[in-house]
Order: C-alpha cells, then structure tokens, then sequence
C-alpha cells in the first residue's frame, strides 16, 4: 500500500491566521498547477491542518510536519516556524491529475521534526535602473519558498527620496511601488534589510561603467564626496546629517526590523591609517548607537577592517583592504562590539575562512557572505560550512549584477542553511527546482522575457 495522502479539488484546512493570506492561497494554487481550491478556517494555535493527523507535541525545533492516512498538519511554536513549515509542504505536493472533474495530488507519508544549522539565512538583491517592479516580486516570493529569513534590499539610485532628489534617477521606483512588495516580503515571515552606502560605492553605480547617481545630475553637490566621487565624506556634518535622513526613510518605509545594513565597503581612496582609523570608528558607533534606538543593529562589510596574515590560507583569496594588522586592531579594538560584520569572500575553496574567525574572536557577531561569480564555483560551500562549524551569526549570500545566471546560486545557498554540504545536489537539479520554484510562486501568465531568471536565451542582459 503506498504511504501516500491523496486530496482533490476543493480543501478545507484550518491554520493560524498569519497563513490566511493572499499570497498563502496563490502559492497553493502554484504547487497544484491552478487545479485546486483552499479555503482556511483561522484558529488560535501555529498550526495548518488539513484533516485529522496525529497531533504531535513539538519542542526545540523550528517546525514539525505530520503526514499520515487520516491528514496532514504542520507544527510550529511560532509565526515563522509555520511559515517556514507551509513552504515546505507545498514542495511535497504531488500533482497526479489536472484533468477536469479528476483532480488528484499526494503528500507522501511523513513524521519529522526540522531545523535549520544556519538561524539567520539572509540574501542581498540590488535594484539596479534596469530593474523591474515584477523582478522584485518574483525574487521575493522565491525567497519565501527557499525559507529565508532576511532579505537586504540594496537600491542603486532606484529608489526617490524626500531627503535629496539626486540621491534617485529620474525613472526611480517611488516609495508606493515599493511599499505592496516589502508589506509581502512580511507576510511571508522574512524581513526587509534596509541598506544605503554610508562611505564606499557612494556613486550608487557599479564603477565599471563611470556613472554617478548624485554627480551627474548635480555637480554642485561635489562637497558631500571624495574629490572622485566614490566615497563619502562621512567627517562632515552635511554627510552625517543626510545619511540620517535617508535611514528615517528606509526605516519607515521597510517596517519593524531589527537591522540597517550600512554598507561601508570597497572605500578605496579613504587614507585608512592609525590617524584617521578614528573617523571610522567614531562615525560608525555613531550611527550605531542612533540605531540602537529605534531597536535595531548595524550591518556593515568586513572587508575595510581586516588586514593579510601570512600564516592565512594560500588557497582562499580573502579580500582584504586594511592597510596591516596595527590598523586592523585599532578598528576592531575601538568599534561598537553591537555591530554585525558581513564578511564577504568570494575566492575562498576551503573551510574554515579565517577571516570571520579573526571577527568573531574580536567580540564581533559574523556572517559570511559568498558570492559565485564562476559557474561552478565551489565559495557557498566553504562559507556555509564556516558559519556551520563555527555557529556564527549567519550566512548572508550576495548577488549584484549576476542573476540573470546566478538565481541557482540563491537556491543553493538556502538549501546550504538546511543540509550538510555533502547532500546538495548537482547544479543541473538546483537550476530546474529553482525554475519549478519560480512558476509555481509567481504567476508570470506566459509572459516570455518575465519567465524564469533571465529575459532572453541568446545574449541574456543582466538585473
């Protein structure tokens, strides 16, 4: 006899009311290829119960789902323990007939309490000007599916400000188009990263093409920047003053969180020496006990603070821009412990990667931040193992320009937060579940350049 739950068309569940959502009730109908209907009755407890299954006594862990001959259910003590739960389910439905009159779908038999190895699993998207409202979406949603807990939205001059006109191109996204994505980001349980550059990247454009949100639509705002324009001059109160008002906006528009990711990377042409490595320090506590008010942490790239050893891993090209270890520890001795360090190493082949080590044993929360760049690129492993072996803060997976090839890798990492790295599987089966992931959480209605990661399957242009 087959250990298998059937259902049909028309379901009847009853769950918490956090999963009595629209967009609850669209993923249903994805993952049963718009050939049935679920109609959900609100109870008190974090349950979704389709049924009567045995009732199972949950503890410690994230989740617990119950499938058997008499129903199915998910356990969970908390909102986003179900959420995470529900996801789940759904990518064990089995779809056995379409056919009219003759629905049928499966969940195969299970009794299994979960937990992920990496609490937070967060993901960083850029909205760069060729971005589109619907690319947003799709990710988004793609992310719940995956169990994310955290989305770092970063936005590349693509997003019109109160603050500073410039700070936007003229076909930015206002914050009313923006609003509807954030407010469904929240009910799948995950949280909306604000982020905006407070010292490198300050022309809110990649370099390799010379463009400059602010400059080159009003040189006379010349003294907020380096004299190239590519960092800030975070040591004037004109500066600080701005960057304020840009995190009150952000913060307002993303909702209740409990972080701000400042960015801070890359800020080449800033002479980072024992004099200056004050003006560092003193501007980012700053902002870090302004955050600590509106109960959140700061976020910022690791790569400013950390300096080559030469007892370091040759194989693992760690990317690091202090200038020597007197400088690193003058910066890490003096900043505000309450900051989270994003680590981000693209080149790293082998656990563990040291440099978070050297973070965390500086008194400072860590997360890992991989990146493929190459196809086939093994970073995700070494990172997520890292933060794994070393129980660090999280895993923070990037991926700026390169989704229109790298939305497998955003698979991958999130399966890597679940899994030992010896059970992901081969690239060839993350690229097809990631597309079954994206047509059956994002209605794209036939819609060829909107379907699947990229627009086009000749010369593919990038998000």
């Amino acid at each position: 006899m087959e250990n298998i739950y059937y259902f049909k068309k028309q379901i009847q569940a009853k769950a918490n009311s956090c999963l009595n959502k629209t967009v609850f009730k669209e993923f249903w109908d994805g993952f049963t290829c718009h050939s049935s209907n679920i109609s959900v009755e609100n109870i008190e407890c974090y349950q979704f119960v389709i049924g009567e299954p045995e009732i199972v006594k949950i503890n410690k862990e994230l989740y617990y789902i119950q499938v058997d001959a008499n129903g199915v259910a998910v356990y969970a003590n908390d909102e986003k323990g179900l959420i995470c739960g529900y996801m789940d389910l759904l990518q064990r439905i089995k779809v056995i007939s379409t056919d009219e009159g003759q629905e049928l779908f499966g969940i195969e038999y299970c009794s299994k309490a979960f937990s992920p190895l990496i609490r937070n699993r967060m993901v960083h998207f850029c909205v760069f000007p060729d971005t589109k409202l619907y690319e947003i979406q799709k990710f988004i949603r793609l992310c719940g599916a995956l169990r994310y807990t955290h989305i770092v939205i970063e936005f590349w001059g693509m997003l019109k400000f109160d603050a500073l006109k410039e700070l936007a191109w003229p076909h930015a996204f206002t914050k009313d188009e923006i609003k509807p994505l954030i407010d469904e980001a929240n009910d799948m349980g995950i949280e909306i990263i604000p982020m905006f550059n407070h010292w490198g990247h300050a022309s809110a454009s990649r370099v390799v093409h010379g463009k400059h949100v602010v400059l080159d639509q009003n040189l006379k705002l010349q003294p907020l920047f380096s004299d190239d324009g590519w960092t800030w001059r975070i040591e004037t109160d004109a500066v600080r003053n701005l960057m304020r008002q840009i995190r009150n906006e952000l913060m307002e528009l993303c909702g209740d969180g409990e972080y701000f990711h400042l960015g801070c990377d890359e800020s080449y042409n800033f002479d980072l020496n024992l004099e200056t490595a004050h003006i560092v320090t003193e501007f980012l506590n700053e902002i870090s006990d302004e955050l600590k008010m509106d109960g959140r942490r700061a976020i910022v790239w690791g790569d400013m603070f950390i300096a080559e050893k030469p007892e370091f891993n040759k194989d693992n090209c760690y990317i690091m821009s202090c200038p020597d270890e007197a400088v690193q520890k003058e910066i890490l001795l003096n900043l505000d412990k309450n900051i989270v360090i994003a680590d981000w190493q693209y080149n790293v082949k082998t656990a563990p990667v040291e440099t978070a080590i050297v973070f965390k044993e500086a008194g400072f929360d860590v997360m890992l931040c991989p990146w493929d760049i190459v196809y086939g690129d093994d970073s995700l492993v070494p990172c997520a193992k890292t933060v794994s072996d070393y129980s660090l803060f999280g895993l923070l997976h990037t991926t700026w320009h390169t989704l229109s090839s790298g939305m497998p890798d955003v698979t991958r990492a999130a399966d890597l937060c679940w899994t030992s790295n010896e059970n992901i599987p081969v690239y060839a089966e993350i690229r097809t579940k990631t597309a079954n992931l994206i047509r059956k959480t994002s209605n794209l209605h036939g819609d060829y350049e909107r379907s699947g990661w990229a627009p086009y399957e000749i010369g593919n242009k990038t998000f």
